[in-house]
Formats: structure tokens, C-alpha cells, sequence
């Protein structure tokens, strides 16, 4: 594909040869809607240059031939349609037929055996399909946050930095009276757990939170299902406004009742992964009346198309063959006929001054009429014409056209030979807004444009201070609950009670350690299964954001350390408060070195369970591994087991728990007062031979379960875990875990 910029002065297409400058295509556009109630105005404030709404350009969607197949089965074959700006295009058919398989694939969510998908033209690419709104069949959510708190975090995070942050919330505030959200905006979104948002509001949540950047394209898989007939009613009706805002609507429905069926422009009807009709809505009783399958009075339309495409493999194929006779109708769009294609116009040249001496080029088969001064082959089966198809140019309009940027793009291989153009007025070059013709568009205004575009619509620094924030509030609800603190509160008092005032003597060594190998275990546990069970829904929504650009990976995962960072310490901060000085608290620096050693046991455990949780898709699965890992760390600490096999010593290494204990040992035995031996009996072999000796030395308690490694050291290895799993866990959500 080449794209040409030119600065021409041309009048129209040889279609209109009497207009001066191109106009927008001839269709009736759906009702507009009030100022007061159209996306993107400002509450009459005339503000909000930076508006989404003054970016985006209306979107021509073409998909053609499209073709899908998974694990050598043919989902769809030969698929074709187009929607233009200010149209609704809906996909029907029964289950099975391979709906959703074309909205991913126009969309850019799955891959194509073979066809093409164009907007404006331009071959669908990773920059172009950030550009599409996609609406998922789930609602996928935060569940704790409410609908306004979604809205504005969203608006955020896909708004761009140079708009103000009060122009940002008067769009979350139009879209929520756009969409009539305004009653439940502070209620939580739920779940089945915790009552929320209702069905359809959840459906209208979806898609608000896609049209925070205002698309010009918008595909919804099944935005209706699960609906009452009121509701989805009332949601159509809501998306029938947005098509007059001149947006492009692609729409996946099953069975739709007669009032809704009448609001689409556009029907594309599949049976078996094929076209068994494509055309206007309010003409499909017609082409079925004319395969003798007529119609009964007062029955819904889409109930009877549906009937007739469930019926036996001999109808569906008449069905079938008949929508490709219709291809050649007269009527059909050219862009989707099989002709529509001319291999023999094949732009050399990027220079539009370059041959200006040479001829135009006029081709039967392309129906166009290239310029002068584009370099050219000429093929046998491009005969010139007797008059040109495209563009027409005299003196007298020269002196009247206005300027004018021409995208010329030939890809022989894709077989698209349209010329695409948007021509820009004097009087707009100020506003930014351009005029736009029936097959003459640009996705980008220009080639600097293109140079311009940006991967990520706010920079890495809002991304991770705005996705901080919503961790935390996320999280908060959840991970400082109120049953977490009575949990808590309640274990920490049981703890002191049990561990009440330990006397420093050599029996009550293995209530110590038990209080501090408890301590170490529990909040492991604690933190590592709290991360197992929370991520597998989280990830669903940062799938799906990831998926539609709105944000880096790194950023993220980056906010999501950052903002669940104080949460994780605070309830193991507050049982250490509560358990530790009624245990018997002798110094300030013991009691402050146990309580970082305790939280950073803790914030490693949490790595691997972000590292579990982000690795295995299945949730049982997850917590096999995590339990089998975590059972295996704390009978390799050190406390249940001081002697181990020789051959399986090497293990405990591989133990977190292990560098903890052994950590707060040295620690509690060297900081606080010293363990007096025992009187009689005495298992160390120091206070047996020396009778003198009062205290054990700490270094040999702590050598009893083993040579330990010093302090630093320990230290050290628990921060390798903490990093080491972190790290494993950004690798797999980058590139194993990637959204699809």
C-alpha cells in the first residue's frame, strides 16, 4: 500500500459534476441530536478543543472475504459487509453461526485465513485497532468500585494529558446523562455476591466506558442479551443516538423483537459461517419473498428470518446461493463486488510533481481516472475509457475549488484500488473539521499525523499514578474488610494470650519460636492465597483494557506493587502490635527489626501468589500449586523439622520461611534479654560443661536447627524472592498471559 499526499485543487467526483467541492455521501443521516444532549459538548461552555470529539473522524468500516477456521474447522467463509458513518449494522443468526467470530475478526481480536478489513481504506493494523471501541458480551468490572469511580478512572487513563481534568469529568458527566446512568453512578457495580448495578445498567456501564474517547467505530457483541424486552428496548435506543453523531455501529444480535429490529440501517444475516444476506434491514422480508418464503401479517421479521435460516441444509443452501446472486445486484455496494478491483493501476511514484507532463490513466475495471503525474503501468485488461468515472476537472473550477489533501492507496495483493480523500475548507482550517465524501476518507488527516500518533494516549507516569490510585481503591474493600479485621483483631489478642509474658528460660525456647514461625506462616498464607484468589477477576479487566490500548502492562503492574503496598502491611502491622508486647516486649529496636522481617516474609509471599495466580488460568489449579509450595516452605523452615536428610537439606534453601525464622531468631535471642539454661538437663552442651554459665549464647540456639547464613545475607535471599517472582510474573502476563 502507498499513500500519496497531494496538494491539488480538484472539484468533484464525474458523478456530481455539477457541485464545486465534495459533500458528504447522499444517504439520509439519522436524526441528530440536541447540542445540550450530543457527545462531547461541554455543557455549552464551547470549550474542549482538545476534546476527543473534534479528533475523531467518521469511520467507513469494510470487511471483505473474510475467512475463519480453528483447529481446521471453517467457522466463516467468504464473509463480506460494510457499514458507513451514521449507520447500525447488525450481524444476526442463530448460535453457532459465527457472530462473535466476525466481531473479533473485523476487530482485529482474532486472525484471518484470508480477506481484508479496512477503515477508511487503510488495512486494519495494531495502531488502527486502538482506534476501535469494542464492547464485550461481559461486563467486566472492579466489582467493588462504584459506577462513577469506573468512569472517572477510565476517563483518566484514556483521555490524553493536555486535557484538563475538569474537561475530563464534564465528559464522564455527559456521557452519564447521555446513557441516563445518573440514578445508579454511586452505586457499586456488584456482583452475585454483592448486589450492584442491574443488568442493563451494567450493559450501559460497558458502553460508557468506551465512549470516554468518543470512536467513531463501535462494535458491541450482544449487547442485548440477558435483557428484558423493555430494557434492551431503551438500550438501542441509546445506541440509535449515537449513530447521529455520525458514528459507525456494528451491533451482534440473536433474536431481536420487531422494535428493534426496525432501528437497524444495516443486516448482515449468517447461516453456517456464511453471508445469507447482507443489505438494508427493512428489505430482507422482500429478498426472502422472492425465494417463495413469504412472510405471515403482524409476525416479527427477525423471528422469520431466523426460521428460515434453521431449516433443513437444503433451504440454507437457496439461501445461501441467493445471497450470492445478489452481490451482482445493481444496487449491492460496489466496494464488496468481486470486480471491484483493477491490478493494472500501480502507483510508482510518491512525488506529486514527478511526470507532470504524463497522461491520466482512465481503467473500465477500477472506475477511476488517475491524475496526471503519477507514474503508471498500463495492464491489456485496463482499456481506456470514453469518459472518466472518478474525477472530472475544468479551468473554471480551479479558480473555485478549495484546497485539498488526496491519500491515494493501491495494494494489488489486498485487491483495494479505492481512492480516498478528505478535503479540508479555508473556513475550517482553524476548527479542524473536515468534510467528508461517500468513498473518499482518511482515518489520519495527514502524513504528519500519522508521524504524530501516539501508542498510548497518557503518558507513563499518569498510567501508573492514576492505576495506583484504583488498585488501592479497589483493593481497600477488600483486602481491609471487615471480616479481615475482626479476623485480626481476634488472632492477635488469642495469639497474646496464649504467649502471654514468656519467661526468658531455656524451656519456653520452643514457645518463642512457635509465636515467631506462626507469625511468619500465617501472614504468608495469608498474603499468598489473598493474591491467588483476587487476581483471576482482576485479570479479566485488565485484559480487556489491555486489549484496547488504554494502557502499558508495565504500568500496571508497577501501580498495582505500589497501591496494594500499604494494605498488605497494615493487618500484620496491627496483629504484631497487639501480639508481640503482651508476649513480652524488652526493646524498641527488637520489636521495630521483627516487624520489617515480618512484613517482608509477607510482601514476598504475595509475589508468588501474583506469580501463581498470573501463570495458572485455572483457579483449582492455582490453588493446588500455591498450597503444595507453601506446605513444602514451612516443613523446610526450620521449626517442625531441625534435622534434616541429608539428601533433601538442600531443600531448604528453596524455603522463604526458612531466611524469616532464622532472621527473627537472631533477632529476638540477640536483641532482647538473654535465655537463662535450664537448672538440670540442660540441652546445650555449653551450660553442661560450665557450670558458671547462667545464659545460652545466641548463636548457639540458632545453630541448633543447623549452621545459619548471616543476617545480610538472609536479608538478601528474601529480597531475590521478592524481586525473582515479581519479575516471573510481569513475563507471564507479557507473554504467555497476553490478551487475545
Amino acid at each position: 500500500m502507498l499513500p500519496l499526499s497531494y496538494g491539488l485543487e480538484v472539484i468533484h467526483f464525474l458523478e456530481h459534476p455539477h457541485h464545486n467541492r465534495p459533500t458528504i455521501r447522499s444517504q439520509d443521516s439519522p436524526k441528530r441530536l440536541k447540542p445540550e444532549e450530543s457527545l462531547g459538548q461541554l455543557n455549552g461552555s464551547g470549550e474542549g478543543s482538545n476534546s476527543p470529539t473534534g479528533r475523531q473522524k467518521p469511520v467507513e468500516l469494510l470487511f471483505k472475504d473474510v475467512c475463519v477456521s480453528y483447529e481446521g474447522k471453517s467457522i466463516l467463509r467468504d464473509v463480506s459487509g460494510m457499514v458507513r458513518p451514521g449507520e447500525l449494522l447488525a450481524i444476526m443468526g442463530p448460535s453457532g453461526s459465527g457472530k462473535t467470530t466476525l466481531l473479533n475478526a473485523i476487530g482485529g481480536r482474532i486472525p484471518m485465513d484470508n480477506g481484508i478489513v479496512t477503515m477508511n481504506g487503510e488495512e486494519l493494523n495494531k495502531q488502527l485497532r486502538r482506534k476501535i471501541c469494542y464492547v464485550l458480551q461481559q461486563d467486566v468490572f472492579f466489582t467493588d468500585l462504584t459506577l462513577r469511580q469506573t468512569l472517572i478512572y477510565s476517563a483518566l487513563l484514556r483521555l490524553p494529558d493536555s486535557m484538563a481534568y475538569s474537561e475530563k469529568i464534564r465528559h464522564v458527566e455527559c456521557i452519564i446523562d447521555i446513557l441516563d446512568l445518573r440514578g445508579c453512578q454511586n452505586t457499586i457495580i456488584g456482583d452475585m455476591m454483592k448486589r450492584g448495578l442491574s443488568g442493563g445498567e451494567k450493559k450501559r456501564a460497558n458502553i460508557a466506558c468506551e465512549l470516554l474517547q468518543n470512536p467513531s467505530l463501535m462494535l458491541l457483541d450482544e449487547p442485548t442479551s440477558g435483557l428484558d424486552s423493555c430494557t434492551a428496548h431503551s438500550l438501542m435506543v441509546s445506541l440509535k443516538r449515537l449513530c447521529a453523531e455520525n458514528k459507525s455501529l456494528v451491533v451482534t444480535v440473536h433474536q431481536p423483537s420487531s422494535q428493534i429490529f426496525y432501528m437497524f440501517d444495516k443486516l448482515l444475516l449468517l447461516c453456517n459461517g456464511q453471508v445469507a444476506y447482507f443489505g438494508e434491514a427493512g428489505k430482507v422480508v422482500d429478498f426472502f419473498s422472492t425465494l417463495g418464503m413469504q412472510i405471515s401479517a403482524h409476525y416479527n421479521p427477525a423471528d422469520y428470518i431466523m426460521e428460515q435460516v434453521k431449516k433443513s441444509p437444503e433451504v440454507q443452501e437457496k439461501i445461501i446461493n441467493a445471497a450470492i446472486k445478489q452481490r451482482k445486484d445493481h444496487d449491492y455496494p460496489k466496494e464488496l463486488q468481486e470486480d471491484y478491483y483493477c491490478p493494472s493501476v500501480v502507483i510508482e511514484s510518491s512525488s506529486p510533481y514527478e511526470g507532470s507532463g504524463g497522461k491520466s490513466v482512465e481503467c473500465v475495471h477500477c472506475h477511476r481516472q488517475m491524475w496526471p503525474g503519477i507514474n503508471h503501468r498500463n495492464d491489456e485488461r485496463c482499456e481506456p475509457c470514453a469518459h472518466s468515472l472518478v474525477w472530472n476537472m475544468s479551468q473554471e473550477s480551479m479558480d473555485q475549488a478549495q484546497p485539498v489533501e488526496l491519500r491515494v492507496m493501491i495494494d494489488p495483493d489486498k485487491k483495494l484500488s479505492t481512492v480516498y480523500s478528505k478535503v479540508e475548507t479555508r473556513d475550517d482550517d482553524d476548527s479542524g473539521r473536515s468534510s467528508w465524501s461517500e468513498v473518499a476518507s482518511s482515518t489520519f488527516s495527514s502524513e504528519v499525523d500519522l508521524n504524530e500518533e501516539k501508542k498510548w494516549p497518557t503518558s507513563f507516569y499518569t498510567q501508573m499514578k492514576v492505576l495506583t490510585q484504583r488498585n488501592f481503591m479497589e483493593a481497600k474493600s477488600r483486602m481491609l474488610s471487615k471480616l479481615n479485621w475482626v479476623q485480626t483483631l481476634g488472632l492477635g489478642l488469642i495469639c497474646g494470650s496464649i504467649w502471654f509474658q514468656i519467661p526468658r528460660e531455656e524451656s519456653k525456647i520452643a514457645d518463642i519460636r512457635g509465636w515467631m514461625f506462626f507469625s511468619t506462616t500465617y501472614w504468608m498464607l495469608f498474603a499468598l492465597f489473598g493474591a491467588l484468589i483476587s487476581f483471576p477477576p482482576e485479570r479479566e479487566v485488565i485484559n480487556k483494557e489491555r486489549a484496547s490500548g488504554a494502557y502499558r502492562l508495565s504500568a500496571y503492574y508497577l501501580a498495582k506493587m505500589i497501591g496494594e503496598l500499604p494494605l498488605v502491611m497494615t493487618l500484620p502491622t496491627v496483629f504484631h502490635i497487639i501480639s508481640y508486647p503482651m508476649m513480652g516486649c524488652y526493646s524498641i529496636q527488637t520489636f521495630f527489626s521483627l516487624w520489617g522481617f515480618l512484613l517482608l516474609s509477607t510482601v514476598v509471599a504475595q509475589s508468588v501468589g501474583l506469580f501463581v495466580g498470573a501463570s495458572c488460568v485455572d483457579l483449582q489449579v492455582s490453588v493446588t500449586v500455591s498450597a503444595l509450595y507453601s506446605l513444602s516452605t514451612m516443613l523446610f523452615g526450620g521449626y517442625y523439622a531441625t534435622t534434616l536428610p541429608s539428601w533433601l537439606q538442600w531443600l531448604q534453601y528453596c524455603s522463604m520461611v526458612h531466611y524469616a525464622f532464622q532472621n527473627m531468631q537472631m533477632v529476638e535471642f540477640g536483641g532482647g534479654p538473654p535465655i537463662r539454661c535450664a537448672e538440670t538437663n540442660s540441652l546445650y552442651e555449653i551450660c553442661r560443661q560450665n557450670n558458671s554459665t547462667t545464659f545460652i549464647p545466641v548463636e548457639h540456639i540458632i545453630s541448633q536447627s543447623g549452621e545459619p547464613l548471616p543476617m545480610w545475607a538472609n536479608t538478601i535471599i528474601l529480597i531475590l524472592f521478592l524481586v525473582v517472582f515479581r519479575f516471573l510474573g510481569y513475563a507471564v502476563l507479557r507473554y504467555i498471559r497476553r490478551p487475545k
